[in-house]
């Protein structure tokens, strides 16, 4: 919606200091792009082992997009969303490193039109920071014993 209005306002948090709107919470959910409950779900049960492979299956097809070179948002972001939206059904994933560092890029590719290309830095930090969270999620599966390479 932003680009509707891009001429007038160039960024959300301009909007927010414009009018004096003071809330940190909404501005970081806009940022990350998906419900916080999803973002912050825990729960465990008979659906753990559907959410495992809907996840690592997220993981692989978001790596292959990127070895394929895709680099736009457009490409990339449906991808990312469903693979930090898996990663948030998984109790404690709140904490792991990789988790934090896929929510930090999806907040990059949110800030960008749809046209925006990753550079080929960018785009090599992040299938690099998307192959150690792919790593530390499968080492949580298994009490940190094995590892998907």
């Amino acid at each position: 919606m932003l680009k509707l209005v891009e001429d007038e306002v160039h960024s959300i948090e301009e909007f927010m200091a414009k009018y004096r709107m003071d809330h940190t919470a909404a501005l970081h959910r806009i940022k990350v792009g998906v419900p916080a409950t999803v973002e912050h779900s825990s729960e465990a049960g008979p659906e753990t082992a559907k959410w495992v492979a809907a996840t690592t299956q997220s993981f692989i097809t978001l790596m292959d997009a990127v070895k394929l070179k895709l680099r736009a948002k457009d490409e990339l972001h449906a991808y990312l969303q469903e693979l930090v939206t898996g990663f948030a059904r998984f109790k404690g994933s709140k904490d792991w490193e990789g988790r934090s560092k896929m929510v930090s890029w999806l907040i990059t590719l949110n800030g960008m039109k749809a046209s925006e290309e990753l550079t080929e830095e960018q785009a090599r930090q992040f299938f690099f920071d998307v192959e150690h969270a792919y790593a530390e999620f499968f080492r949580s599966l298994g009490g940190g014993k094995d590892d998907p390479s």
